[in-house]
């Protein structure tokens, strides 16, 4: 595409150089610039893009977009963002990621899903049962994107709105049937979604999270409910607060739930080995077997299952498969090595999903058996939460808690600690038959593991999928998962920080 045609009619000024430059692709990272593309320089949180155009132009950069004036950057040809009317470059730059791209968006119908908890499980499910149906099904997510046969580690829930069109355009050439993208607050927030068309748009809820990053629930809150302007149809979980006040707000919006809504549940039975329901839906009913777990997972089958009806797909071609689904890595996952006690891991990080995972740990515990939970705090991110998460543990009914870290970035694990021990009763702290404090993680599960007898269940909370723990800014090889498996093999125990290959930080 010409640079001319890329920018025309938007809000640029000081248009310069050769506007018949060819413009393969757009990034505002310069290190995935390659020749042809073009640079979009933007002040960052914690860093500002105008620092590094001379090493986009240096991989090939041939137009520069940027927020301020910089005289001899060198590119064939070079705009500025309009910051005289308020334009928001972010909002610009995802319009032109979707121009560049050809607006695979108008023509492969997306389905969003938005919430604090379920949104990578739901997308998942979706993706799923389209694909044992033969179909196709793209996918941009927490644990990875997808599209067609190929596969990619996700850096964040939602990527740059550069790297969503392209993954979006390959899914569309793909052909895949449709996308399921988890749209997170931020996404939302930072237009990295902006101007796309969803065909449906899910909300499955909202609990405290991100108020590092939001000024409040309420700023959390609009957030979310911006991404129904961009959706054709709107499913809300009617069981929610927050759901049922967007529910109030848009009359046009559809209600789900496992009890109320135009897509509900019948004759709900949660099993040791799965779950079963019958789905009314406006189109009829429809007996679901599966062997996911938990109430929570129920809503997000019910979830997946609404948005594939609304969007048009055939619930009777895909029920079969809901015999064979397998939920998410990470989440509610097992660890099985033959050892006579359940093992779990799971990425609830919030409040809400602590109280849901211990929920259904207690469904799943064997009568007479500890319900153990192994849990920690994410370093530079909202620390009125940490108190409530531990609260939440101790309401769940948890017998013995393994208080840890997760990831504390750049804070001191031990006041992180402290943070989150407030609220732990004293009692049940001074009791180390109930309470054991260990901020390293591994050494933490090694000590979780050997205290675990015949008929306890252990719930690592918090890491999930991750394949990593951030320590001051690097991350560094370590999975709950792994380490679970070296404990109950007896092997020694490896701490992440001090050894092995390390990842720097994505610092975006």
């Amino acid at each position: 595409m010409r640079f001319h045609e890329l920018i025309n009619g938007l809000d640029l000024v000081n248009t310069r150089g050769d506007l018949e430059t060819e413009i393969s692709d757009i990034d505002c990272d310069s290190r995935e610039i390659n020749q042809g593309m073009g640079f979009v320089a933007l002040k960052g949180a914690a860093s500002d893009g105008h620092d590094y155009i001379r090493q986009a132009i240096d991989n090939g950069a041939a137009a520069v977009l940027s927020e301020r004036e910089l005289p001899g950057a060198g590119a064939r040809a070079s705009a500025l963002f309009n910051a005289g009317t308020g334009a928001n470059p972010r909002e610009v730059m995802a319009l032109l990621a979707q121009r560049v791209n050809g607006s695979p968006d108008r023509s492969l119908p997306l389905i969003a899903v938005t919430g604090t908890n379920g949104k990578t499980t739901t997308t998942m499910l979706i993706r799923q049962l389209l694909l044992a149906s033969g179909m196709g099904c793209g996918l941009i997510g927490t644990v990875m994107n997808a599209a067609g046969s190929v596969e990619a580690e996700a850096v964040r829930t939602s990527p740059e709105s550069t790297t969503f069109y392209r993954w979006v355009k390959k899914s569309l050439f793909a052909e895949d049937a449709c996308m399921a993208v988890e749209v997170s607050s931020h996404a939302m927030d930072l237009a990295r979604v902006y101007g796309a068309k969803f065909k449906v748009g899910v909300f499955t809820n909202l609990t405290q999270d991100h108020l590092d990053f939001h000024e409040n629930m309420e700023a959390y809150f609009r957030a979310k409910a911006k991404l129904f302007s961009q959706c054709d149809i709107g499913l809300v979980n009617a069981e929610d607060g927050y759901g049922r006040r967007l529910l109030s707000e848009n009359p046009d919006l559809i209600s789900y739930g496992l009890d109320s809504g135009a897509y509900r549940s019948k004759n709900l039975i949660l099993r040791h080995d799965g779950t079963s329901f019958t789905l009314q839906t406006p189109r009829g009913r429809f007996h679901i077997n599966s062997p996911l777990l938990g109430r929570f997972n129920a809503y997000n089958l019910l979830a997946a299952l609404s948005a594939l009806d609304a969007a048009g797909f055939d619930l009777e071609k895909l029920l079969p498969n809901t015999s064979a689904l397998k939920g998410a890595p990470g989440r509610l996952e097992r660890v099985d090595l033959g050892q006579p006690f359940g093992v779990m891991v799971d990425y609830a990080h919030t409040p809400d999903a602590l109280e849901k995972l211990l929920s259904a740990g207690k469904d799943l515990l064997t009568p007479g058996g500890r319900l153990h939970v192994l849990f920690g705090c994410g370093g530079d991110r909202d620390r009125t939460k940490r108190p409530i998460m531990a609260q939440a543990i101790v309401s769940g009914g948890a017998d013995v808690i393994w208080h840890t870290s997760d990831n504390t970035r750049t804070e001191d694990p031990e006041r992180m600690l402290n943070d989150a021990a407030i609220g732990i009763p004293e009692e049940i702290r001074a009791n180390p038959g109930r309470y054991r404090r260990i901020a390293d993680r591994a050494l933490a599960v090694h000590a979780a593991i050997a205290d675990c007898r015949p008929g306890d269940l252990l719930l690592l909370a918090g890491k999930g999928h991750e394949p990593y723990q951030d320590v001051m800014g690097v991350k560094h090889p370590y999975s709950d998962r792994a380490a679970v498996e070296a404990a109950l093999r007896g092997e020694e125990i490896s701490r992440p920080w001090a050894s092995g290959p390390k990842t720097q930080v994505d610092s975006c």
